[in-house]
């Protein structure tokens, strides 16, 4: 018989338990240690939300140091990506950001361990290798909103586990994040707009929450307000993923306003490929008509027709760096003082479509 009424949290200064969070959730502490180690398979759905639920309650989670799991090293990384696409390793920057990380992990003698979510609530289960001593440190590439990304690096900290984020920040003087100057890049991609004379200038990107379009979306307003042109919301639009059948969409709609906007800077080259090849299914000319510009610089950006104006960011560089930092402090050879934030550079690709 399910136990009901709601039972008292533990004692002041005592850590909650699994056996508390078993109680609490009417379950084994073998059912919540499956779920803690993702063992998914061996509970419904139901049971699974009612564990999280009451993790959640009590602000459970499991601590490294009080387990001693972190008293040998693994020699290994993990590196942990939330991204709502199934197919998120296919994306180019993602690529970059992986090779990156991977040569420096090679080169230093770390194996890597990939762990990947959806970024639409908090799992526990993606930290179990962290708790579980299979890797020594994280490498944080987080998609969500900010309450579900802080989360992660909230529960890290608190269990002393080093951790590099990429493009995303945290208060606490443990973590170092690696990003790419995103809000420079965008307020220089649009104030270029501008002096073409548009005024008219949307901002696309997909429904998900990423740290960096967050910035980029900054740098857009940056250089509007800069240049005494009125923000309008309706120009701003977000929904689904990163690819081109979106941007399509989210072009079609744009244009079918009483006002259509004359540029579209798009969260990143697939989208602005999708928008071009819709703006040309529409017989508009690009950017005789209508300007686009983009974000990352990939490798099919140079051989759009037209030729994509975009700002380039430094994929490699970022994971590169990032391995680099989480290593050296695993090793003891970061210095005290190092700088806990890394901001890359971050050039404005100047071609025909803008």
């Amino acid at each position: 018989m399910a136990r009901t009424g709601k039972l008292r949290p533990p004692g002041p200064g005592r850590r909650p338990t699994v056996r508390d969070v078993a109680t609490r959730a009417n379950v084994s502490a073998q059912t919540v240690s499956n779920y803690i180690n993702g063992r998914f398979d061996e509970f419904g759905a139901t049971t699974r939300e009612r564990i999280a639920a009451v993790m959640d309650e009590l602000d459970y989670h499991p601590d490294a140091r009080a387990r001693g799991l972190r008293s040998q090293r693994t020699r290994a990384l993990m590196l942990m990506i939330l991204d709502e696409d199934t197919r998120f390793l296919a994306d180019p920057m993602t690529d970059l950001i992986l090779a990156g990380i991977g040569d420096v992990a090679c080169s230093e003698g770390y194996s890597l361990l990939l762990q990947a979510g959806r970024p639409h609530s908090r799992s526990p289960a993606m930290l179990a290798p962290l708790f579980e001593r299979r890797a020594d440190g994280a490498l944080l590439f987080l998609s969500g909103e900010k309450r579900i990304r802080g989360w992660y690096v909230s529960r890290l900290v608190e269990s002393g586990v080093p951790c590099v984020i990429f493009e995303d920040d945290h208060p606490a003087d443990t973590v170092f994040s690696v990003a790419a100057a995103n809000r420079q890049g965008a307020r220089q991609l649009v104030t270029h707009l501008i002096d073409l004379g548009h005024e008219r200038i949307a901002f696309i990107a997909a429904k998900v929450p990423w740290p960096m379009i967050e910035q980029r979306q900054l740098g857009y307003r940056d250089a509007l307000r800069a240049a005494s042109i009125p923000f309008d919301a309706s120009l701003e639009r977000f929904d689904g993923f990163w690819n081109v059948a979106t941007a399509g969409a989210l072009v079609e709609a744009l244009l079918d306003e009483p006002s259509p906007p004359t540029a579209f800077v798009c969260g990143n080259d697939l989208l602005a490929l999708g928008a071009i090849h819709r703006l040309h299914a529409r017989g508009l000319h690009v950017p005789g008509d209508v300007a686009v510009g983009g974000f990352n610089d990939f490798q099919f950006s140079a051989y759009v027709s037209p030729p994509l104006t975009t700002v380039r960011i430094p994929g490699y560089e970022l994971g590169r760096i990032a391995a680099d930092r989480l290593i050296s402090h695993l090793e003891g050879r970061l210095a005290p003082d190092a700088e806990r934030r890394v901001v890359l550079p971050v050039e404005l690709v100047l071609r025909e479509s803008a």
